[in-house]
């Protein structure tokens, strides 16, 4: 009898999760957002709204501004940085679950890690560098402290955003690539951190990305 009430309980929960949304008659954000897609700032946006079970969607503007294409809710996205917070909650579930810690070295899991150089000048096309000091650990990648740059060098021909390399591949590549500054001494945010946390979150426990081949 108590399962059963649990299930009826449980159910009654998920339905009124699924209950469809009551449209608040609003358009908050597409007059904000309007006149940027008029004067060519913005080729289009979508902005959902929702509150105590009323709902604002706005569709303003072009999924393809040259073929005049309007924009819709179908329109498929890429996710750029909010991929960030995905990762870090994998890492957090990784640390509570004792597979990781914050402090491990990152070449503990992906072994290129263990050696980096720093750029310490770049002068008529001569760059010198020297050894970094103290250990990248994944608290540092973590937390934009690593001192890897906003981009990498070779990051269109890799794919961009359209990733045609594995992210532990990408992962390699920035461990080949110097870093800007000591790490621990600055902050700098950049998008190669967060590919390293994803290579590391898709880690099995104990596992080490394979040494990649130079040819």
């Amino acid at each position: 009898m108590k399962l059963k009430t649990l299930f009826l309980a449980v159910a009654a929960a998920l339905a009124g999760f699924a209950a469809e949304p009551v449209d608040s008659g609003t358009h908050f954000a597409a007059d904000a957002l309007k006149p940027f897609v008029d004067n060519g700032q913005l080729p289009g946006a979508i902005s959902v709204f929702y509150q105590n079970g009323k709902q604002e969607v706005a569709c303003v503007g072009y999924a393809d501004a040259g073929k005049k294409r309007p924009i819709t809710l179908d329109d498929v996205y890429m996710q750029c940085s909010q991929t960030k917070g995905f990762c870090g909650v994998t890492i957090a579930i990784l640390v509570e679950e004792g597979k990781i810690s914050l402090d491990d070295p990152v070449s503990k899991y992906i072994p290129e890690f263990g050696t980096l150089w720093i750029e310490k000048s770049n002068k008529d096309g001569v760059r010198t560098l020297v050894k970094a000091k103290n250990a990248l650990t994944v608290r540092m990648v973590m937390n934009h402290t690593g001192g890897f740059p906003f981009e990498l060098p070779n990051f269109h021909s890799m794919g961009g955003w359209s990733r045609r390399m594995p992210l532990r591949s990408v992962a390699l590549v920035a461990a080949s690539q110097p870093i800007l500054f000591e790490r621990r001494h600055r902050h700098r945010r950049r998008r190669g951190g967060a590919r390293h946390g994803q290579a590391l979150g898709g880690l099995p426990q104990g596992a080490r990305v394979p040494a990649a081949r130079h040819e």
